[in-house]
């Protein structure tokens, strides 16, 4: 079962609406946390390439999935998606090819010809209000199980022909324990949590992964 459209943006009040830079929450998540952690995302010439190459999305639901010991409400989890992903409106354009990592783009080329492509979702996801960040950044919001993470429900772009969108740039459990940002140009992406979480992050030998720190000139590089 797929996550499920949140048109109540209010649940996402507490970040969108919280002190401090605005690039830095979309970036790195709010401040505040015990800990954070960055994590790179595959590249040809990293040594994750020895286990075989995580597209964006896939390395992102890889982790959240390790952070469901780390919340009291894995059943109940926010999902954020950048609207600006031209997969969501579809339009006018035809697919001239698919690259699941989300910092490759455009996916999809706008043309005069070929027919046209379907938005992602309905009327009711499509048009509904967007959690609006400091005016840089709006989603929109999914809500549901932890290990629903990356299965937005998206019509396919054809008969038989899935939709891949890109992962949520941010997620967060409504106990708030931790909190994953993954912005749309970095190479890497931050996750705040716990010091055990983080902890337990560090010591994976599957990710390429530091120690953060919020809000440091170093991390916004």
């Amino acid at each position: 079962m797929p996550l499920t459209h949140e048109p109540d943006t209010s649940v996402a009040d507490w970040f969108v609406d919280a002190e401090g830079s605005a690039v830095v929450r979309a970036l790195q998540g709010p401040p505040g946390y015990e800990a954070y952690a960055t994590i790179r995302f595959d590249e040809p010439d990293d040594a994750a390439e020895a286990t075989g190459y995580r597209s964006d999305p896939a390395l992102v639901a890889l982790v959240t999935g390790l952070c469901v010991n780390h919340t009291a409400t894995p059943e109940d989890v926010f999902f954020a998606l950048w609207e600006g992903w031209g997969e969501i409106d579809g339009g006018d354009a035809r697919l001239l090819g698919v690259d699941v990592r989300h910092r490759v783009l455009p996916r999809i080329y706008r043309q005069h010809r070929g027919p046209a492509t379907p938005p992602a979702f309905g009327p009711a996801v499509v048009d509904a209000p967007r959690a609006d960040l400091g005016g840089i950044r709006s989603y929109l919001l999914f809500r549901g199980h932890l290990s629903q993470v990356g299965d937005w429900g998206a019509r396919p772009l054809a008969p038989g022909w899935p939709r891949t969108l890109p992962q949520a740039s941010l997620t967060w459990p409504r106990d708030r324990a931790w909190f994953i940002a993954s912005d749309v140009d970095p190479s890497w992406f931050t996750v705040g949590g716990s010091r055990e979480l983080v902890t337990m992050l560090l010591g994976r030998t599957d990710l390429i992964v530091s120690v953060g720190r919020h809000g440091s000139p170093q991390e916004l590089t």
